[in-house]
């Protein structure tokens, strides 16, 4: 028998939810209930369920983080998360906190049925996995810079990945994949700008659609749907979205330029790859990464030369400088004196 842990802030769906797979005929334990994530960690400690159902938006600990740290701790359970139209921002962060399957509220018995039993088909494999992780990142990125077609490309690669992992996909899998992608590319068309409402009503049709899918052709011709005309939503924001993301960038490393930052650590911060952040930097502010970062940093450092009497080694670790050595190569490759030089030039000068 497999365990199972139900977590829902509403009883009410708790008990449609145990009746449902109560009778579902499956091997199966309803080993308990929880209202919230904390509830649910504590219950997780003292029994290591085999599959935990969960609600995202609950008070307090919500589905996310709980998952977060079920997954931290124990890898191998297996958590299907609860979601309701327009919360694809809290779906969003359910795939990165590794919940392994997703089902759209209100809950369909047989998609619940399906689902569980595929849980179940995981956890009897001998050397258990949960399959491949879903890297959607380049398809997130694709969208957000305006490429329709190589968002088109993307997508058909993550469908062979499909393929690969499960050559033969029930349609219950097929419709998790297809709501995986819906999360993403929604969030990244309202982050690029677009209407709210217009992407709710979108939203809504669209993943109304996705619950008839029966077939890889259907996910297919959905998933390029979903693509055109997302993006067709916010086709005229990409420049700005482009010069917004720069600031972004911008803003980051002028907050942070003391510390071992690298142009990989800024693309996360503002979601991207770190080659398009590259691109679009260098066009932008017409210089690259690198150059700009030691623009800024040698700034602050001439400051201090002119108004302190702090020494080199402070001064180099005070604008994020290796070492005082690397700060005297940096700042006479830029100044074409030494620090010490610029410092008694300036005295002398009374500058």
């Amino acid at each position: 028998m497999y365990k199972i842990l139900l977590v829902d802030d509403e009883e009410l769906e708790r008990k449609v939810l145990g009746f449902t797979l109560q009778n579902s005929g499956l091997p199966i334990q309803i080993l308990g209930e929880a209202s919230n994530g904390r509830e649910a960690l504590a219950i997780v400690h003292q029994t290591v369920p085999d599959l935990i159902i969960m609600d995202i938006k609950m008070p307090g600990i919500n589905g996310i983080e709980a998952t977060r740290q079920i997954k931290a701790y124990y890898p191998a359970i297996e958590v299907i998360i609860l979601t309701a139209y327009g919360k694809f921002s809290y779906s969003q962060q359910a795939i990165k906190a590794q919940a392994t399957d997703y089902l759209l509220k209100p809950i369909q018995p047989q998609k619940l049925i399906d689902a569980v039993k595929l849980a179940i088909d995981r956890l009897s494999r001998k050397n258990f996995r949960p399959g491949p992780p879903l890297d959607l990142n380049g398809l997130e990125e694709h969208v957000k810079t305006g490429n329709l077609e190589e968002a088109k490309r993307e997508f058909a690669r993550l469908l062979e990945l499909l393929l690969d992992s499960e050559p033969n996909p029930i349609t219950y899998q097929l419709n998790s994949f297809g709501l995986c992608v819906l999360i993403i590319v929604i969030q990244a068309a309202l982050s690029t700008g677009a209407d709210p409402a217009q992407v709710s009503a979108l939203e809504h049709e669209l993943a109304q659609e996705l619950s008839h899918l029966s077939s890889f052709a259907s996910l297919k011709a959905w998933g390029e749907l979903v693509l055109e005309k997302s993006m067709s939503l916010f086709t005229h924001n990409y420049a700005i979205n482009d010069q917004t993301l720069v600031h972004k960038a911008i803003d980051y490393i002028e907050l942070n330029y003391a510390r071992d930052i690298s142009l990989d650590l800024v693309a996360a911060h503002v979601h991207l790859s770190t080659a398009y952040l590259s691109r679009i930097f260098n066009k932008k502010v017409g210089m690259g990464f690198s150059e700009y970062l030691a623009q800024i940093r040698l700034k602050e450092a001439k400051r201090r030369l002119r108004t302190s009497d702090e020494t080199m080694d402070q001064i180099a670790e005070a604008t994020g400088f290796s070492s005082n050595s690397y700060f005297s190569a940096v700042f006479k490759k830029h100044e074409g004196v030494t620090p010490s030089e610029f410092r008694t030039k300036q005295k002398s000068s009374g500058a």
